[in-house]
């Protein structure tokens, strides 16, 4: 063999290195935790207030939506919504007067600086939880009614007692959503809430079978009730037992995807894992458009065992659905670190990462994922909270938003 040849075949094996090892670096890269602003524990209007009996957390949500660098968390424990700019300053909160001091840093009539308006609003919220808005200033609230007005549903076999509270740029509550639209008979339990990109609501709900999706016209009219159970989903092979995980809808389409996980049982009867899979279906065409099979998550384990590596699997969560779509799957993958992935509608992995969540002392945490692919959180601790984002939206070809300006740094 020449000389040049043992060069050309040694470059192009180095190329090849090379390459393999950015790739393995690039699934394993660390993003960055951007800590935005944090928020202590207690009673006060920008303060927010967690109780924990026995060390598990009350029922009450608490839940986090950000739009255009604005953050939303609604704290059902205190009934109250706040709103924060990305540098921690309070805009507006919609508050129960009964369960919360009069707020000192915010008055009753809005007031103006150079880019927001700011102010407070009394509402009797009982149990605040999911939170959305539209794009031209409705806030949306989802929150239980008084037990007077509860009804009980014998065919599904569920408790009535949720709302979806309408209020407008000016905080004046407009109406409210039922499942027959404006005024309507109230929902089961809310699992998530929802505008897409038309100013379309949808309102994703779960009862003793299964799940029920409600979707309306920007002004409340209904459009599509569908019942998600097992008879709805399309056939996936050989598989087993399927159990939803998760819904969510489509920000542009009217297409929701549903996240299922099947199950096999083994020759010992013993139930076992089989494979998971995203189901994208048309609303319109009342047809399934998506069909993709979500890669396995295999982590080794640091302690490996004669002859070979112990591994473990362990499952994706559907964290949500950007533009395109893009899909964004977590799970576990060593301590308070997680594996991200994102896949578009074919299957494809269009980026890999791990997050940190830096579990150690938290009591809890929610996280949302923007149309934009940006992940944020709230994350609780025993003396403050913190709202953080990662900048997830790198593995979206095409970037919205320039999200930089809403940084902590870039304020002067």
């Amino acid at each position: 063999m020449s000389i040049m040849r043992k060069i050309i075949i040694t470059a192009v094996a180095v190329c090849l290195t090379t390459a393999l090892s950015a790739c393995r670096e690039n699934n394993n890269r660390l993003l960055e935790r951007e800590l935005l602003f944090s928020m202590q524990i207690g009673k006060m209007e920008d303060h927010l207030y967690v109780q924990q009996f026995d060390g598990v957390n009350t029922l009450s949500k608490t839940r986090i939506f950000m739009q255009d660098g604005f953050f939303y968390i609604a704290n059902g424990e205190s009934a109250k919504v706040m709103e924060f700019s990305s540098f921690g300053d309070l805009i507006s909160l919609y508050y129960n007067e009964d369960k919360n001091p009069d707020p000192v840093i915010l008055n009753f009539e809005k007031k103006s600086d150079t880019t927001v308006t700011r102010a407070a609003y009394k509402y009797p919220l009982k149990d605040p939880g999911e939170v959305a808005r539209t794009s031209d200033g409705e806030l949306l609230i989802d929150d239980r009614i008084a037990e007077m007005r509860w009804e009980w549903d014998a065919e599904s076999k569920v408790l009535l007692d949720r709302i979806v509270l309408r209020f407008d740029d000016e905080g004046r509550l407009m109406s409210y959503l039922g499942q027959e639209g404006p005024g309507g008979t109230p929902f089961p339990y809310i699992q998530s809430l929802h505008v897409n990109s038309s100013d379309e609501v949808i309102v994703v709900t779960r009862n003793s079978d299964g799940w029920r999706i409600f979707w309306y016209t920007e002004k409340g009219d209904p459009i599509y009730k569908i019942d998600f159970n097992k008879d709805l989903l399309p056939s996936a092979g050989e598989s087993g037992s399927p159990s939803i995980e998760s819904i969510y809808p489509d920000y542009e389409n009217r297409i929701v995807y549903v996240k299922v996980d099947f199950y096999d049982k083994d020759a010992s009867g013993n139930i076992k894992f089989n494979k998971s899979m995203i189901f994208g279906y048309d609303i319109d065409n009342e047809k399934y458009s998506v069909n993709i099979e979500i890669p396995r998550n295999i982590v080794k384990s640091d302690q490996p065992v004669i002859f070979k590596d112990k591994e473990h699997e362990y499952l994706y969560e559907f964290a949500g659905v950007a533009r395109g779509p893009a899909f964004f799957l977590m799970s576990p993958y060593k301590g308070s670190i997680y594996r991200l992935a994102v896949l578009d509608a074919d299957g494809r992995v269009k980026g890999r990462g791990l997050i940190d969540f830096s579990e150690e002392d938290i009591f809890f945490r929610n996280y949302y994922v923007n149309p934009d692919g940006i992940l944020s959180a709230v994350v609780c601790g025993e003396y403050d909270a913190e709202v953080v984002w990662w900048r997830s939206d790198i593995f979206i070809e095409e970037q919205k938003n320039d999200y930089s300006k809403f940084l902590p740094n870039e304020r002067n």
